[in-house]
């Protein structure tokens, strides 16, 4: 029997749960390889060239995954589906903002601390309930608003226009830097629009819940794609990608597979078989991955700012999810009552 948890509200599909928290699992864990994937990708490089190969390398994740859809849709024999979907902005878009994030993220990843970049991505839910607010008009209940200010707030620490580090200071230092890191400040503004973007991703990804998840995600590849050619245009990361050994040429491919067609791909059927509470709980396992890689293979250390920050946005973003499931809980629990006690009345 399917509950009303398992099923899409428009549509008569039904949503395969285990199918979709695997998924995610897998996505997720490979979201979370991003970071150790590019910098093994532009060991070397001049830093310089690390601030702009980004959108490349986010342009090679894309374009494997549309050559792994479009393999996919020819397997599966819904090349006719593909034709007969109706494309509309919201589909466009959606596939134009997951590119642009997933590029500033790259970038962050090599500027920043891996920790910083995945903090800052997701800032993504903070963007996304913005949109949603002005253009669907949803409201905000006071208890997700202050949870969207520790998500606020929490970004204030991680790029440090908050720094408790040497005592408390306000303002942005865009000199400040480090040896590991000499371009941090920037970093952490790529990291922050990697959130903007990826939450105008969420938001326009909201929409069309009856596209089959093939075709979306051969869509959302192509447009992605399309985006970080683009990028790549304006910001010509060429240079740099001329001085690539076969090392680096080993690592970008272990990128464009892993980090986008595995964990892109898996990322389009968790949002068709999983409900977003489950999908955005498990979604968080990325950041363990990411921290742990930064941790234990490039050994980066938080500060205590960058402490701060990390649990209010990880503490501000899971929250709601926490709440969202016990009132859900609630829910079904009174309407199970009320149902027994009905049946009762009857006999």
């Amino acid at each position: 029997k399917t509950s009303p948890a398992e099923t899409r509200t428009s549509g008569e599909y039904v949503m395969n749960k285990k199918l979709g928290a695997v998924a995610m699992l897998l996505s997720a864990t490979g979201m979370g390889l991003v970071g150790t994937f590019s910098r093994g990708s532009t060991a070397g490089l001049a830093d310089a060239d690390k601030s702009v190969i980004g959108s490349f390398l986010a342009f090679g994740r894309m374009t494997t995954g549309i050559i792994g859809f479009t393999i996919l849709l020819i397997l599966m024999k819904k090349t006719s589906l593909f034709r007969a979907t109706r494309l509309s902005p919201a589909i466009i878009m959606g596939g134009v903002s997951i590119g642009l994030s997933l590029g500033f993220y790259i970038s962050s990843t090599l500027m920043t601390t891996i920790a910083n970049a995945v903090f800052l991505i997701y800032t993504g839910p903070l963007f996304c309930t913005i949109l949603a607010r002005i253009f669907r008009k949803e409201k905000v209940s006071p208890l997700n608003g202050f949870f969207l200010f520790l998500v606020f707030v929490g970004m204030l620490f991680t790029i440090q226009i908050i720094n408790i580090d040497d005592g408390l200071s306000f303002g942005l230092d865009l000199s400040s830097s480090s040896a590991e890191h000499p371009q941090k400040p920037l970093g952490d503004l790529f990291g922050l629009a990697s959130g903007v973007f990826y939450g105008m991703a969420l938001f326009f990804n909201g929409y069309r819940k009856d596209v089959d998840s093939i075709v979306r995600g051969t869509w959302n590849f192509t447009w992605a794609a399309i985006a970080t050619l683009c990028m790549s245009i304006v910001l010509r990361p060429w240079h740099g990608v001329s001085t690539f050994t076969s090392s680096n040429w080993t690592w970008a491919a272990g990128l464009f597979v892993v980090c986008g067609l595995i964990a892109l791909g898996f990322l389009v059927v968790a949002g068709r078989n999983l409900p977003a509470v489950e999908m955005s709980t498990i979604s968080y396992w990325e950041c363990v991955v990411a921290i742990i890689c930064g941790l234990l293979l490039f050994d980066e250390t938080l500060t205590l700012s960058g402490i701060v920050g990390g649990v209010l946005i990880m503490g501000g973003g899971f929250a709601p999810i926490i709440a969202d499931s016990l009132a859900r809980k609630r829910e079904q629990q009174s309407a199970l009552s009320t149902n027994e006690g009905a049946h009762l009345d009857e006999h």
